[in-house]
């Protein structure tokens, strides 16, 4: 976070994530997820239907807020941050996808539902929000030396609102575009995909901006995953 001003106020100044604060440990790392997936229905040669249902955990990281931003002394805010790469709870995760396979473009058309919701409350009494999300995609083949293909995809997140000690945060519920695009191709060891990603808030506290500071939110992400079969590994 950048501020360019002069004046001082209780969270105004140039600060990031990776150090200590008074409310706040610091540090580089967010939440781990582990989940497993179930094919349910996979149809083999010819067009057909995949289904795969799927259920997991998240696992924190220390890189959390230890007290709430919204306490106030004699009527004033002390010096506190409102922004973590961990909420700080175990979040049960399930989700459903469901995609149509065919030999022309677009070779995959479909999307998942997934849910996640906090277990409890973490060790500093906060409740994160619950999420709902949904993605619909499409992958088009390039048929190419790469044996590559693009994925273009739409997704909506809707986040519920959050709670420290049983009080609710403010706007921590928000409602989130996410279109992307991706590309997808094969090595000898498995395949690469890369994907960019733009989150747009349409309500919650990115979505707009009361008064007449002069400021904004830009949110790019890019994704690099790596797939392969265990053989291909050997």
């Amino acid at each position: 976070m950048g501020f360019k001003g002069d004046n001082i106020s209780a969270h105004h100044r140039n600060e990031n994530s990776a150090t200590d604060f008074d409310n706040a440990n610091g540090g580089i790392l967010g939440d781990s997820r582990f989940t497993l997936n179930y094919l349910l229905k996979n149809t083999g040669v010819g067009d057909g239907y995949r289904v795969i249902l799927g259920g997991g955990i998240t696992i924190p990281s220390k890189n959390t807020l230890i007290k709430s931003p919204f306490i106030k002394i004699n009527n004033a805010h002390e010096p506190h941050r409102h922004f973590s790469m961990s909420k700080g709870t175990y979040n049960t995760i399930s989700e459903i996808q469901i995609y149509f396979k065919q030999s022309a473009n677009p070779v995959f058309i479909g999307g998942n539902i997934s849910h996640e919701k906090p277990i409890a409350e973490n060790e500093y009494y906060y409740t994160p929000q619950t999420s709902f999300k949904s993605v619909f995609s499409v992958i088009y083949k390039r048929f190419d030396k790469l044996d590559g293909s693009l994925d273009l995809s739409f997704g909506i997140e809707s986040l519920s609102k959050g709670y420290w000690n049983g009080v609710p945060s403010p706007n921590s519920s928000a409602l989130i575009l996410t279109p992307s695009v991706g590309y997808l191709f094969s090595t000898k060891k498995g395949a690469i995909g890369i994907n960019i990603q733009r989150p747009i808030f349409l309500e919650g506290s990115f979505s707009a901006y009361a008064g007449d500071m002069d400021q904004g939110t830009s949110v790019w992400q890019i994704v690099l995953s790596f797939r392969s079969m265990a053989s291909k590994l050997n």
